[in-house]
């Protein structure tokens, strides 16, 4: 347990660098687009290749990313149906907003924070699981998403859209990683230590990025939106408590309950924002939901985190 809360410590010291160094002026919020692009375009991409590039997808391995992949497919349907349930009481919010408050409830940031956070908490293996579940979130984000956002109103999406906005570096990553683990390949060592080192940089890089998106979110006028305050607690709290009562009695292996659980705990997905903005619904009120979720998952995910450490072993 010990151990666990020291990586959280070194995790959320990164985010305060991010904070102090934004509001010093060192790294303005200007900077922040190409810091993201950077993140999203080369280091986590090098990550996950180079974590699944030398992985053993067979036997037991194969076994566990199967069921992420599909429990967390199902996973994302039966939450955006209790969202839909949960958005019925949200009586002070524009019925015209209720999706986006819906996509708030469901969109995790399981990928841009997840990644980072999972490996240096749980390791490669873990690690690995979440990159597999990022699949189904992927689809997520740029399927299901889009028609949450357009609750109410009539959908721009076609199935074009939705097949080009699927093709991005970390999805090609995690095909291209996969190819490596199914096929028993090996990168010669000059090109592994490359996406190795490349892909160290995403952990540091994330959290000053969040660090940077904390210092210039305001957040006084957001805590009077008691809807947006509820859509963040069912988002941050309610999500990760109630996959865990859905599947702690399954029979699977803690690895595969822990990724389950710890994915859910994340904080609002970033993307969410702009995939809501392309639908031209309420892009702050989602903007202002990913500003809410991550402040509080600093207090959440540290103990979520030793939770699922200490109870499932890990």
């Amino acid at each position: 347990m010990i151990a666990v809360l020291s990586k959280i410590l070194v995790i959320f010291a990164m985010i305060l660098l991010g904070f102090i160094v934004c509001k010093a002026g060192i790294l303005p919020f200007e900077s922040n687009k190409y810091l993201v692009n950077l993140l999203l375009l080369i280091t986590t991409p090098c990550m996950i290749i180079s974590s699944m590039a030398g992985g053993d997808i067979h036997g037991e391995a194969l076994k566990q990313t199967l069921q992420v992949l599909v429990l967390s497919a199902v996973w994302f349907v039966v939450m955006s149906l209790l969202a839909f349930l949960f958005a019925k009481f949200m009586k002070r919010t524009p019925k015209e907003d209720l999706g986006v408050l819906m996509v708030i409830m469901v969109a995790m940031n399981s990928g841009f924070m997840g990644f980072p956070v999972t490996r240096a908490i749980f390791g490669d293996y873990l690690f690995l699981l979440m990159v597999i579940q990022n699949v189904s979130l992927n689809v997520y984000i740029y399927f299901i998403a889009p028609m949450q956002a357009n609750y109410g109103h009539s959908s721009s999406q076609t199935v074009k859209h939705v097949l080009v906005s699927l093709v991005n570096p970390a999805t090609i990553a995690v095909l291209v990683g996969m190819a490596l683990m199914f096929g028993g390949l090996t990168l010669p060592a000059p090109v592994m230590e490359f996406f190795t080192t490349v892909g160290d940089a995403t952990i540091p890089l994330s959290m000053i990025i969040v660090g940077i998106q904390l210092a210039n979110s305001d957040f006084r006028g957001v805590f009077r939106n008691k809807d947006l305050l509820l859509t963040s607690g069912i988002n941050i709290i309610g999500m990760p408590l109630l996959t865990f009562l859905l599947v702690n009695w399954l029979p699977l292996a803690p690895e595969v309950k822990t990724t389950l659980i710890f994915a859910a705990a994340f904080p609002c997905a970033v993307a969410s924002v702009g995939i809501i903005s392309k639908e031209g619904r309420n892009a702050s009120l989602a903007a202002e939901g990913v500003a809410v979720t991550t402040a509080l998952s600093l207090i959440t995910l540290p103990i979520i985190a030793t939770l699922l450490s200490s109870y499932y072993g890990l």
